[in-house]
């Protein structure tokens, strides 16, 4: 911390203050990696204010990874530098991609809370059977064939639960527990990170479910 000004606005620096509220002991040691993520914000927020440690990421569900920002200040610059070589704009060819909106459909126990990401501030939702937007439930070309729109959301429910389950017996024999809260907090095992996503599918299962009781 001292070899730092006061000022400085560094991302390990500024997760390290968050740290020192919580416990005065959690200050890294000199040369610690201090891992991090940028995600989503409310607009107008600046790049310092968005920094998270992982593990918030995987126990919050409304916070998303930045992947704008990913992609054009990690991905973009690299990949410009080798295709330059040949004459090729990458950043033009990004800027001119079609972008597809998709908004997450957040649950109700999520109502109530602060609104943390972009997806937030908009009304609009996806279809969950074509992704086309709308306003409703389900867009009228997929309410239009109900059987076909019931048996892909059956599907999709039946292929997260499978997957969670065999995910779950694979951390529950790592851990030799048996527990229904697994305690396993290792942010390099890809399993692990998998199950959290898996996890939140099934949880907006519930739903996909009332959905197909509509029908």
């Amino acid at each position: 911390m001292k070899n730092y000004k006061p000022g400085a606005c560094v991302p390990a620096l500024e997760l390290t203050r968050r740290m020192l509220k919580e416990d005065r002991r959690s200050e890294p040691r000199v040369k610690e990696r201090v891992p991090y993520v940028v995600v989503y914000g409310s607009p107008g927020l600046p790049l310092i204010r968005l920094v998270r440690r992982p593990h918030e990421v995987l126990q919050d569900p409304c916070l998303r990874l930045n992947a704008s920002y990913y992609i054009t200040k990690q991905i973009l610059p690299p990949l410009n530098r080798v295709f330059s070589l040949i004459g090729l704009d990458v950043f033009t060819w990004y800027a001119e991609l079609p972008r597809v909106v998709r908004v997450a459909q957040t649950s109700a126990d999520t109502d109530n809370r602060k609104k943390g990401t972009i997806s937030q501030y908009f009304s609009t939702l996806s279809c969950p059977v074509c992704q086309d937007l709308t306003h409703s439930d389900l867009c009228a070309k997929c309410r239009s064939k109900p059987q076909e729109s019931a048996v892909t959301l059956l599907t999709r429910v039946r292929n997260w639960e499978r997957t969670h389950q065999h995910l779950a017996e694979i951390c529950y024999s790592c851990c030799g527990s048996r527990d229904s809260k697994l305690c396993c907090v290792s942010l390099d095992c890809p399993v692990f990170c998998k199950l959290v996503q898996c996890t939140r599918d099934v949880k907006s299962s519930q739903h996909l479910r009332t959905i197909l009781e509509s029908f």
